[in-house]
């Protein structure tokens, strides 16, 4: 969404909207024109276009040998369920969904296992990913980043979740954003390394 208007316009115009589906994230300012990029919560028609970012991705992590997910997980039926759930969350840029997630307070019985530092209640990020062609610009840490302050918003005392092992990228981020690394669990086929903050 494009506005050619003075930013005090812009923000008188947008604020009140924003609350309709979570908070604004920023602007970009080009030839006067403001382009919008946010964090919404993710509705009904949000699928179809979130489930194909997600193929893309599945795509791409193949392709450099990360067998992370596949045709089983996670699928259309696990976004349209995260989605419904009001627990899905999309970057969008200009109408375009370039990242997913979900945030909630449930976790495979594997993290019983560890021995965890943070205090609860906790939520835990699930299924984050950044369409191939916007990764490396950020986006990613912005969603992280609204993850900690959905966190602190609703009252939880840390967030948790878990990288495939052999994502050195992923793990690396999260090391970078101050996480805590706890322990590994497996998963399905594969070692699962798991953060807290």
């Amino acid at each position: 969404m494009e506005f050619n208007v003075g930013i005090k316009q812009y923000l008188t115009y947008r604020l009140p909207i924003v609350g309709l589906r979570m908070p604004w994230v920023g602007l970009q300012v080009k030839n006067g024109i403001f382009k919008e990029k946010m964090i919404i919560k993710a509705v009904a028609t949000d699928l179809i276009q979130a489930d194909k970012v997600l193929k893309e991705v599945k795509k791409h992590m193949h392709n450099q040998g990360i067998d992370q997910w596949d045709q089983e997980y996670p699928n259309k039926d696990t976004l349209a369920a995260d989605i419904e759930r009001n627990e899905g969350f999309v970057y969008v840029d200009q109408g375009r969904i370039l990242a997913y997630m979900a945030l909630n307070e449930r976790h495979d019985e594997e993290y019983n296992d560890l021995s965890w530092k943070t205090s609860i209640p906790f939520i835990v990020i699930h299924r984050l990913y950044v369409k191939p062609s916007a990764q490396g610009k950020g986006i990613s840490s912005q969603m992280i980043r609204y993850a900690e302050q959905y966190a602190l918003e609703n009252q939880y005392k840390s967030i948790r979740f878990d990288a495939f092992s052999l994502n050195n990228q992923a793990n690396a981020v999260y090391l970078k954003k101050g996480y805590k690394f706890v322990g590994a669990v497996s998963f399905r086929k594969a070692l699962f390394k798991c953060y807290e903050k």
